[in-house]
């Protein structure tokens, strides 16, 4: 799959905001998502991912994008100022 970043801002600069989209990804392990490595780009991510079959690929992208979202507004509060409507 590949996420481009809302309005293609370059948000994957720096380490930490690579480091805590990554681990947000990961946290989706448990619902039985397989993930291989990640490729960052200044403003898209992409990745192979094995969808459990009981998720829709609609259904696996929300997820993904949900959780990794939250979890970058969570971590980083300065995302706020360049998103402040909550998409990312």
């Amino acid at each position: 799959m590949m996420f481009p970043t809302k309005c293609r801002f370059n948000c994957f600069g720096k380490q930490s905001h690579i480091n805590t989209c990554t681990q947000a990804f990961r946290d989706l392990e448990r619902f039985g998502f397989e993930f291989s490595d990640f490729g960052f780009a200044g403003n898209h991510v992409h990745f192979p991912v094995n969808v459990p079959k009981k998720y829709s690929l609609e259904d696996a992208e929300i997820m993904l994008k949900f959780h990794s979202s939250k979890k970058m507004f969570e971590t980083h509060p300065g995302f706020r100022k360049r998103y402040p409507r909550g998409s990312f």
